[in-house]
């Protein structure tokens, strides 16, 4: 049938009058939901002021936020397309008191409210004190250190086997409770700050892959879901707060393990973005990161590559974060000083850093001194050659014109030289040349020196590893320039090859464990000649002021010894390496550092005679497979 005009008229007009209707409804169907505040909370007087809130929710399309008191501001509000996420400012007025006040959102179908927290700040005498060349940092993985509250092992909607023991990528019980209740522990041991790993939330089911390994838990902490939350197999904010304040009472420090450049595969961001440039590409579409950070410390580098070591994704269920856009670099610095505020922490590690832009570390940077002006953050640039951690660590302008403010980067290039020497892969004169590219640091004295982490195996897994080696390792990396950091179970020489198996529980950390290593009955002879060693080192570093802080100066070098002076205006150290199988005579050019015929050189560790300088010589007999250090008299 054919269709006239008059017809075709009429259809027209009623779909034109059916898009006016439809345009006339409001883009809300119901009212305003709140699921989720970030932060909920902050505190008067806050060098970031105001703060900015991403609310999360439904129906939020044309939403107004008010505040019902004058001590809270509300301005700069921002709505994605869909109506999920909404932005916006409070100015926090320097006099409110702290309480819990209400904002309210309002739309043309109905109000919400969001509830928002003024805290009481700390006290800064007490709490965010930087770490320093004073310390010695421990890594604990929090799942794998000691389990103090079993309750928690299978919290709510947590499958049956994300706790399993058994299975080396599941949840093994540790929580901040175990570490609690070990600080006497660690005290005992001589480390002054506690690096955990993520306490963030993680996604609580498993994952069923394909893998020998699987199913696969998030028990590491480095897929969080919720960075305003407490992973619940780990315990809560309380617990955290606890562990912060019993920790310091003791004179132990705690550093967080932040993660800033990738959330988990399961965030709730994954699935419904904040903005459309939240994240670099998708779950569906997104490219790996292909190229070393060398592409950024090359000003050659070309653009593809430069965008894809910035954008590319750390794996393929570690979504990327594009801190290029404001939001989410404000989001990212306000989480951070969120942490510090709340808890009291003391320093951050940041995972990831070398794929994160270069400005937005030094905004972070800026931003944690401004608010904390000791706060300390260590940056994980996980490459091997010098010139690359270098160029990320604060105190100097790139190429770029950027200094990146960064307090401090770990020395990977100086850890793999100290395994392969003292695995006797390399000659020791090695670390010699490598202690060299330290004239690239503004500062080397601000390196954080790592004996291991939980990325890599274990010393003593390696091949060629001995227990001597292993003393000599961590004795070279306790006296040598910078900040140690050692791993749990170091100081016990547990065994571990690659991820997981280097992330074994600490015996005596669990029910049902048959032997208890945090106490001297509990260890093995091996166990127990490694405690005492590494404890020795470390109250070496304690008592003495030039290992700590003085000047790091070569004194002899070979395929089987490095000596070495750690020299300050109060004191001369002399620190000798033999590892070799028989005694090691060494004579010293004791002049050049000012020693003067007559002066003796004490044994502190090791075992060796002293020594009496003559004509301007040391003549050291250094035991073979030993580590000796050396004060000056």
């Amino acid at each position: 049938m054919r269709t006239s005009k008059f017809d075709k008229f009429v259809k027209a007009a009623a779909g034109a009058f059916l898009l006016l209707l439809a345009s006339a409804v409001p883009l809300n169907a119901a009212p305003p939901e709140i699921t989720k505040v970030e932060p909920p909370s902050w505190w008067a007087g806050s060098s970031i002021n105001p703060v900015r809130l991403l609310v999360r929710g439904r129906n939020l399309g044309g939403a107004r936020v008010s505040s019902s008191t004058t001590s809270l501001r509300t301005s700069a509000v921002r709505i994605n397309e869909r109506g999920t996420y909404l932005f916006v400012d409070v100015t926090v007025s320097a006099r409110v008191k702290p309480g819990i006040y209400l904002l309210t959102v309002k739309t043309t179908e109905g109000k919400a409210i969001i509830p928002f927290q003024v805290e009481p700040q700390l006290d800064s005498l007490t709490h965010f004190q930087g770490i320093t060349n004073d310390d010695v940092i421990y890594l604990i993985m929090t799942d794998r250190f000691a389990n103090g509250d079993p309750s928690n092992d299978l919290p709510p909607n947590a499958p049956p086997n994300a706790t399993d023991r058994s299975n080396p990528r599941s949840y093994h019980g540790g929580d901040l409770r175990g570490v609690i209740n070990h600080l006497s522990y660690l005290k005992e041991l001589g480390v002054t700050a506690l690096w955990l790993t993520p306490w963030y939330d993680n996604w609580n089911g498993v994952n069923n892959c394909d893998k020998p390994w699987c199913p696969n838990t998030y028990y590491h902490g480095y897929h969080a879901i919720d960075y305003y939350a407490v992973e619940d197999h780990f315990g809560d904010l309380a617990t955290l707060r606890e562990l912060v304040e019993k920790a310091h009472a003791l004179g132990l420090k705690i550093i967080q393990d932040q993660v800033a450049n990738h959330v988990g595969s399961q965030h709730p961001w994954v699935k419904e973005p904040p903005l459309g440039n939240w994240f670099h590409g998708s779950v569906g579409q997104h490219e790996l990161n292909k190229f070393k950070n060398s592409t950024l410390l090359s000003p050659h580098a070309n653009g593809a590559e430069v965008r894809n070591t910035l954008d590319g994704w750390f794996s393929d269920d570690l979504p990327d974060l594009n801190q290029e856009e404001p939001e989410v670099a404000r989001y990212e610095i306000q989480n951070a000083l969120w942490w510090v505020g709340t808890t009291g922490i003391d320093g951050i590690r940041q995972d990831t850093i070398q794929y994160m832009p270069r400005s937005f570390i030094r905004e972070l940077s800026n931003a944690l001194h401004r608010q904390y002006p000791r706060m300390w953050m260590v940056g994980e640039v996980f490459e091997e050659d010098a010139a690359q951690t270098s160029f990320f660590i604060g105190g100097h302008t790139g190429w770029d014109g950027i200094d990146t403010k960064l307090d401090s980067v770990f020395d990977f290039a100086l850890w793999h030289t100290s395994l392969l020497a003292f695995t006797n892969k390399i000659p020791m004169r090695v670390l010699r040349d490598q202690l060299k590219y330290d004239a690239l640091y503004p500062d080397s004295a601000r390196i954080t020196t790592l004996t291991n982490n939980h990325d890599k195996p274990r010393f003593m897994s390696l091949d060629g590893a001995t227990l001597d080696g292993a003393k000599l390792h961590i004795a070279f990396m306790l006296s040598t320039r910078g900040i140690p950091q050692l791993y749990y179970g170091e100081e016990i020489a547990m065994e571990g090859k690659e991820d997981p198996d280097n992330r074994r529980d600490f015996p005596g950390g669990f029910p049902g464990d048959s032997r208890n290593a945090f106490e001297v009955s509990g260890r093995k002879p091996k166990e127990q000649e490694m405690f005492e060693w590494t404890r020795s080192w470390i109250r070496l570093r304690a008592e003495h002021p030039a290992i700590r802080r003085g000047r790091l100066i070569d004194l002899f070098y070979d395929d089987e010894c490095y000596v070495f002076a750690r020299q300050d205006k109060g004191e001369t150290l002399i620190v000798a390496f033999n590892r070799a199988d028989k005694e090691k005579k060494v004579s010293l050019p004791a002049s050049a550092i000012g020693l003067k015929n007559g002066s003796e050189l004490v044994t502190l560790i090791g075992g060796s005679r002293e020594v009496r300088i003559s004509n301007g010589q040391a003549v050291l007999n250094i035991p073979a497979h030993v580590a000796v250090a050396y004060a000056v008299h």
